[in-house]
């Protein structure tokens, strides 16, 4: 491999790298404030948390962190896979533009980022996850690819400002006048080269969680992988609160301990914080959420097993 293309390539791999890294720290952050925003969502705010619930949150909130960089990772790998296609319609646009009497013509003022044989894995993994957000909302389909491609722009601008400060770092450390001294100014501002690259990076994790229309998606994901939110499990439920979920939910085919009736089928929204569970549940044409404590249920959540044939 020529020695441009290694050097290329590692400064990809850097870019990446300090992207990623960036963003895994604030990804807890990130994580906790919308773990209070589920909460919020569902009406309910744990109380009485003790220390072990405080480790909960965070573990919840760093799972979040986790799903949400892996998405606005995978994003920005499916732009870099679509690089040659968008560079060469922006070429066309740009012709296209300039072709036309202007006083001043359209110029590229970054470079755009080059394809990488890399970002194809975690772009299939993207695709996966646009399939599967789309099964849900068929907007998806369309406004996730754009938003990869938007994000591509902007890790753009952020590798091509790290090119320009690592050049413009050497040229000033070089100890002997070189004619590029003379040229340092025309790479630009060190200072607006830094805010580009901060600019960039905050826009890349950001805007997926403000435009991308996954966020209530992605979180209750992170909830489930926390083991917060239990979808269809099945619950044991004591008097008097068994007698407030719909007898609809009863699951009559459930062996159930002493003094407990056995729901079926019952969303968990929020467990393992403070005192009580949040419920939810279908009852008629409404569906109904109920705040249990703790002592007064058990949660039991239902696995799948595959069956084998017979031989």
């Amino acid at each position: 491999m020529p020695i441009k293309h290694i050097s290329a390539l590692e400064q990809n791999i850097e870019s990446l790298s300090k992207i990623v890294t960036a963003a895994s720290k604030f990804g807890v952050l990130l994580g906790g404030t919308c773990v209070v925003g589920y909460s919020l969502a569902i009406n309910h705010f744990p109380q009485d948390l003790s220390v072990g619930d405080g480790l909960l949150f965070l573990m919840a909130a760093a799972c979040f962190g986790v799903i949400y960089v892996f998405f606005t990772a995978s994003l920005v790998a499916l732009g870099v896979s679509l690089s040659p296609a968008v560079r060469m319609l922006i070429r066309l646009f740009v012709w296209g533009a300039n072709s036309f009497p202007r006083k001043r013509k359209i110029r590229q003022q970054y470079e755009f980022a080059p394809f990488e044989w890399l970002a194809v894995p975690c772009a299939f993994f993207s695709i996966i996850m646009i399939l599967t957000l789309g099964s849900r909302d068929p907007v998806m389909y369309w406004s996730l690819p754009l938003l990869s491609i938007g994000l591509y722009f902007f890790y753009s601008i952020y590798r091509y400002s790290g090119i320009k400060l690592k050049k413009i770092e050497t040229v000033s450390n070089a100890v002997l006048h070189t004619a590029e001294k003379e040229t340092i100014v025309q790479l630009g501002n060190p200072q607006n080269l830094r805010k580009a690259q901060l600019f960039s990076v905050a826009t890349i994790f950001l805007v997926p969680l403000a435009l991308g229309g996954v966020t209530g998606q992605l979180l209750d994901a992170a909830m489930r992988m926390a083991h917060v939110r239990v979808e269809k499990a099945i619950i044991y439920v004591k008097e008097p609160f068994a007698s407030l979920i719909s007898k609809s939910a009863v699951a009559t085919n459930r062996n159930s301990p002493v003094g407990y009736t056995a729901f079926d089928k019952i969303s968990v929204l929020f467990k393992g914080f403070g005192k009580t569970t949040v419920i939810s549940f279908q009852d008629g044409n409404t569906i109904r959420n109920l705040e249990i404590p703790n002592d007064q249920l058990i949660v039991e959540e239902q696995q799948t097993q595959k069956t084998k044939s017979p031989n």
